[in-house]
């Protein structure tokens, strides 16, 4: 929404991951343990924060190169190889709970889900993070300390790898450094499919989350048709630039019958 991205989220969630099996692995607790792992993806998001807010790098490169750093450096943290050996039992348990009679994924995407959609709707950082995507500039002038709304979301989205990383670690029971390659794309794919646009200032929480579900339904149903991941990778590039076209053609009606309405 505010016109920048990140490249790094999938890299991260492993990387967290890896973190918190290895903590469980040397006998911590669950929650300290998850707690090590959220850290690790805040910090991320703290450095991802700091060269595109402060030092002004392009968010490409950025979070491209925090891409390729938190998966080598979650790489040497297992050695190359599945951190599954000689893992506690335990380590499975946040992800087998439940709560309610529902399973707590529901439950932790249910509670994520109304706490940003009470930020976009009724905090600053929602109305600003729309501003700034709109135009930086104008929301500059006006008073706005973009650089500081662009750092909080960067930092927000690191927290939240790092969450993902721990669900993720907790329901393989395993952490493995080679996963969530080309997670990235997905998360942008659901993004676009929700109504984002790439270049800011439209979007919401709702239309992300239901384009999450959309990207989510289309994975399980590729492999319920045991359907290759060599074609599901095909489809999903087609169906992400047919979805670029889509979301530029709304864009452009958009803005044509805003300046109609505008002369009239």
């Amino acid at each position: 929404m505010t016109g920048n991205y990140d490249l790094s989220t999938g890299s991260v969630v492993s990387f967290a991951g890896c973190v918190y099996a290895l903590m469980i692995k040397s006998g911590m607790a669950l929650l300290p343990a998850g707690i090590v792992a959220v850290v690790v993806g805040i910090l991320i998001g703290v450095i991802n924060g700091t060269m595109v807010a402060k030092f002004n790098f392009p968010p490409f490169i950025a979070t491209l190169c925090m891409m390729y750093i938190s998966r080598g450096v979650a790489l040497i943290l297992a050695n190359g190889a599945t951190i599954r050996d000689n893992m506690p039992p335990e380590i499975g348990n946040l992800a087998s709970r439940d709560f309610l009679g529902l399973p707590i994924f529901v439950v932790f995407i249910i509670i994520a889900l109304l706490i940003f959609v009470f930020i976009e709707k009724k905090t600053l950082l929602g109305k600003y993070a729309l501003a700034i995507g709109g135009n930086k500039n104008a929301a500059f002038f006006s008073g706005i300390n973009t650089a500081a709304i662009i750092f909080a979301i960067y930092v927000i989205i690191g927290g939240l790898a790092g969450f993902a990383g721990v669900m993720s670690a907790s329901r393989l029971s395993a952490g493995d450094p080679r996963g969530m390659v080309g997670f990235e794309f997905d998360v942008i794919l659901a993004i676009i499919l929700g109504g984002t646009s790439l270049s800011g200032g439209k979007g919401s929480v709702i239309g992300t989350f239901f384009g999450a579900l959309v990207v989510a339904c289309l994975g399980n149903g590729l492999d319920m048709l045991n359907i290759l991941t060599f074609w599901q990778s095909i489809l999903k590039g087609i169906i992400f630039v047919l979805a670029i076209v889509l979301n530029e053609k709304v864009m452009k009606n958009i803005s044509k019958k805003t300046v109609a309405a505008a002369r009239a």
